[in-house]
């Protein structure tokens, strides 16, 4: 993954998780984690399915469609993505 594209899916992250306790910043959660998902896809990563399964897991959060997860469970995921970008 080169580096403009690992710090737009860092930045996306950040933005999440600074901004995912606001209710009106769902939809703009959302875009980010569309964007981080379109990074990732084009970055031929080894652990790109793994890491979009992930995003995915976290939109469904933003969507409402993932009632289990909670707000720690987002982070922890996020968290996650992080360590598997810098590793």
């Amino acid at each position: 993954m080169d580096q403009k594209s690992k710090e737009m899916v860092l930045f996306s992250l950040s933005y999440i998780k600074n901004n995912m306790s606001e209710q009106s910043q769902n939809v703009q959660c959302r875009n980010w984690i569309k964007t981080a998902k379109d990074s990732i896809e084009k970055s031929g990563l080894s652990s790109s399915n793994f890491i979009m399964s992930i995003l995915d897991e976290i939109d469904g959060y933003f969507s409402g469609s993932d009632s289990k997860l909670s707000s720690n469970d987002v982070r922890e995921k996020m968290n996650m993505v992080e360590s598997l970008l810098e590793s």
